[in-house]
């Protein structure tokens, strides 16, 4: 009976942090919820506008279309599609609103998506502590604060990124079954496969964090033997192993895109260096962030808007993100203080403090941005296992004061004054009133955790006054942390250039354009730095309007070539309008842009890049008509109708869009004889002659050394009389075509060179080369001949061969262990 009133109020407990995090996510986001707002930010969180929602449009419209494939041409000149979040539940559960109701109103249904990560953190974070001895007011309170923590918050307008502070309390929960050897521990393996198929990136920091989570927890275990360590330890390790096996179908070829990137640094450097790098310091700059955003993310501005600029070291996100609340700062550093003297035992004293020092090292210095961010440029996006390690110690750190622990009065003291410096210095900072609100909440509420830690401290005796004192104090402490953690989630999402459910009537335009211009001329700062927010929006009607959809309709019906269009104008996205329209340019904006592609732009054409390094735009240089020749662009698309006759030629009006061919020859592919070396091509190009290089020969690794252009050859007639015609494919990762070769040569197909590309010339494969340094190249023979192009998504095939496997040995392994334990209850 008691056993079940103790269930009955473990699950009512849980039920009540559901209930809570639910009803202060309505407040957190109620503008989003109940308002015009949609969780698309175009500020400091403009990936989302620019870039993420328009991947998911294109995922949603193929496969509305039945033409999903894993290779996509209306991203940039061509995108793997593993390098998007194709295993993300939450987005898979976004592209299914998205195929029923249309890729513009899934964005609408966003914020329900982070609403049910904040829950499901919460839930899964409670599980976890519940595997150890702390209350149930410990675990509700630090489930609450995990709900809310500032990585979620933060890193979790970005999606996909928020389901990594589900998945690593997930993957500890069976972590520590399986130490525990409770039942449960065989859906260890199955938790590391649900990360692993959702994100190579996040699963790496996951695993390195469980690995030593796995090995500090062994060390804490007493009456063990170092035989008996070694078998936990190395089972744990089995059992990752097995759960990454079980995700390498979508793993592997994930890796595989990853290593194909540009984000991947050869190391050319050398360990030397790298290891000086890694334990070197920071710019004092880091120092001072790590001194302000662990008491808050939101006291350096987001952004910059008018006279308000960001006061951190690089932006918002990328900032380490170190808050969970202001309790976990003020519990963290006591826990240092107090640990030695508290009843735990010798051996779990000196791990604990062993993780602590790990754990200050690799934030104090490179060694952990660049260890979690696989040995390449530090990151601090590591920081989400952070927020399990405060809250845990939180969660010790409530019950030892509750049982009447001692404090450090010293280590409070000092924690206090750097409490009130930073909220101080955001206080002063802020551009807008809503963050100084914010603040002075943050400051109070910090107050009011100081007196009542104090109050625990000193309040000893067991009288009954003093009970109620204590009970009291506990109180306050936990209603101030409610408040603390709601306060700071829900300014991360005002004061933002969002998206709005509506556009602004085309009548109003003008109107809200004056309140616009007046706004940013303001004396006042602050109305200033808002003048933003009165911008009016034309968002869903740029990027769903008929008459463009009209003019695309007509070429798919009017040219049955593999071409490609574009703009010579931005409308609703700088450089990813394709995804979401349907048609086949070459403007993008990717991350983990192709590395081949990107060595063609930077010798080639560096002024395709757009803003940074991660985009490439094709509108700014539409005048450039033998780039779009060269890179396929058969097709402009504009609002205007005077364009210069001598480069486009008007086809067609549709309502206010033009269409425009290209008088030059756009093709997908095209046929070489010449050839040069990609060394004489580096060498070589430049803004004055690199059409003349590129129109003459093809750069191959092992082509023809030139010194200078004199020295190449004259294009033949054979060259020139040369055809290549690729027909538009019904997947993208399926091209037929035919070529007409008057001599032997090459085809260069406008393609970016990636492994996973095969091709068949005449029924028989034949080699691929990299050509002009990104492209997809092969030998052809003099004749007619047929060609078809397949992508295969490198390691794919391998990986759900092991996939396959490694899940039969799991179910072998669970299948013998349930026969052990029938014959051990047998016996």
């Amino acid at each position: 009976m008691k056993k079940g009133m103790k269930l009955n109020k473990e699950s009512q407990t849980r039920l009540l942090l559901l209930a809570a995090l639910f009803v202060s996510c309505l407040f957190i986001f109620r503008s989003y919820l109940f308002g015009d707002s949609v969780l698309v930010f175009d500020d400091v969180g403009g990936d989302t506008w620019q870039q993420y929602t328009m991947h998911y449009a294109s995922i949603v419209n193929h496969l509305r279309a039945g033409n999903f494939s894993l290779w996509d041409f209306t991203n940039g000149m061509g995108t793997n599609m593993f390098s998007l979040s194709l295993f993300d539940p939450s987005l898979i559960l976004l592209y299914l609103i998205g195929v029923v109701l249309g890729p513009a109103h899934m964005l609408f249904y966003l914020v329900w998506l982070q609403v049910l990560k904040v829950l499901a953190a919460g839930w899964v974070f409670y599980l976890f502590l519940s595997e150890f001895t702390y209350s149930r007011q410990a675990k509700f309170l630090a489930a609450f604060a995990y709900g809310m923590n500032g990585y979620l918050m933060v890193w979790g307008q970005h999606y996909q990124f928020g389901m990594v502070t589900i998945y690593l309390p997930l993957i500890l929960l069976f972590e520590e079954k399986f130490l525990r050897g409770e039942k449960g521990k065989g859906f260890f393996p199955v938790a590391v496969f649900l990360s692993g198929i959702y994100s190579v990136y996040f699963s790496y920091m996951s695993l390195i964090a469980a690995g030593f989570y796995l090995l500090f927890r062994i060390a804490m275990e007493e009456k063990l033997s170092w035989k008996q360590r070694m078998g936990k330890f190395f089972g744990g390790c089995g059992q990752m192993l097995l759960g990454i096996g079980m995700s390498l179908a979508a793993f592997l070829p994930t890796a595989a895109t990853l290593m194909n990137s540009s984000r991947i640094t050869s190391g050319e450097n050398g360990i030397g260096a790298l290891l000086k790098a890694c334990f070197s310091r920071y710019s004092i700059a880091y120092y001072k962030c790590l001194l302000i955003r662990p008491f808050s993310t939101n006291l350096e501005n987001l952004q910059t808007l008018g006279d308000g600029k960001y006061e951190g070291l690089v932006n918002y996100y990328e900032d380490p993100v170190l808050f969970c609340s202001t309790l976990a700062v003020l519990a963290a550093v006591q826990f240092v203080f107090v640990l030695w003297r508290s009843q735990e035992k010798k051996r779990v004293k000196i791990s604990l403090y062993a993780a602590c020092a790990l754990t200050v090292l690799l934030v104090l210095l490179p060694l952990g941005g660049t260890a979690f961010n696989a040995f390449t440029d530090p990151t601090n996006r590591y920081t989400y296992i952070l927020m399990v390690l405060l809250l845990l110690v939180t969660a010790w750190m409530w019950d030892y004061l509750r049982a009447g622990g001692r404090i450090s009065i010293l280590a409070l003291a000092v924690t206090a004054v750097l409490m009130m410096r930073a909220y101080m210095t955001g206080y002063e900072q802020s551009i807008f009133k809503e963050y100084r609100i914010n603040a002075l909440i943050l400051a109070v509420t910090g107050c009011v955790m100081l007196l009542c830690i104090l109050c625990l401290g000193f309040v000893k005796n067991q009288s009954p006054r003093s009970l109620k004192v204590r009970k009291v104090a506990t109180g306050f402490l936990a209603a101030a942390l409610l408040v603390n953690v709601i306060s700071e989630g829900g300014i991360t999402y005002v004061d933002r250039v969002v998206l709005k459910k509506t556009d602004a009537p085309a009548d109003q335009i003008p109107e809200q354009m004056e309140v616009y211009a007046a706004a940013a001329q303001a004396e006042d700062s602050e109305e200033k730095s808002r003048a933003v927010f009165y911008k009016p929006q034309t968002y869903f009607t740029e990027l769903y309007r008929q008459d463009l959809q009209d003019a695309l309709n007509y070429l798919k019906e009017t040219d049955p070539e593999f071409y490609r269009v574009e703009k010579d104008y931005s409308s609703a996205t700088y450089t990813m309008d394709s995804l979401a329209q349907g048609y086949r340019g070459i403007s993008t904006y990717n991350s983990v842009l192709n590395g081949n592609l990107k060595e063609f732009v930077d010798v080639c054409y560096p002024e395709l890049y757009y803003m940074d390094q991660n985009r490439y735009a094709f509108w700014p240089n539409a005048e450039d008509n033998f780039l779009a020749a060269f890179t396929g662009v058969r097709y402009l698309l504009s609002k205007s109708g005077d364009l210069d006759s001598s480069k486009y030629e008007l086809m067609q009006q549709f309502g206010g869009i033009y269409l425009y061919r290209n008088v030059q020859e756009a093709a997908t592919a095209r046929f070489y004889v010449n050839t040069i070396s990609e060394d004489s091509l580096k060498e070589l190009c430049n803004e004055e002659n690199r059409e003349t290089l590129l129109e003459n020969s093809l750069a191959l690794e092992d082509g023809r050394e030139i010194e200078d252009l004199s020295d190449l050859e004259e294009i033949s007639d054979a060259q020139k009389k040369s055809s290549v015609v690729l027909n538009a494919p019904e997947k993208d990762s399926c091209i037929t075509g035919t070529v007409s070769a008057r001599a032997d040569g090459y085809v260069l197909c406008m393609i970016p060179y990636e492994n996973g590309w095969t091709v068949s010339v005449d029924g028989e494969e034949v080699e691929t080369e990299k050509g002009d340094l990104g492209f997809l190249a092969f030998p052809v023979k003099e004749g007619e001949h047929q060609l078809t192009i397949t992508f295969h998504a490198p390691g794919l095939k391998a990986g759900a061969g092991a996939s396959i496997v490694c899940w039969i040995i799991y179910f072998g392994m669970l299948g013998y262990g349930r026969r052990r334990k029938r014959k051990a209850a047998v016996s």
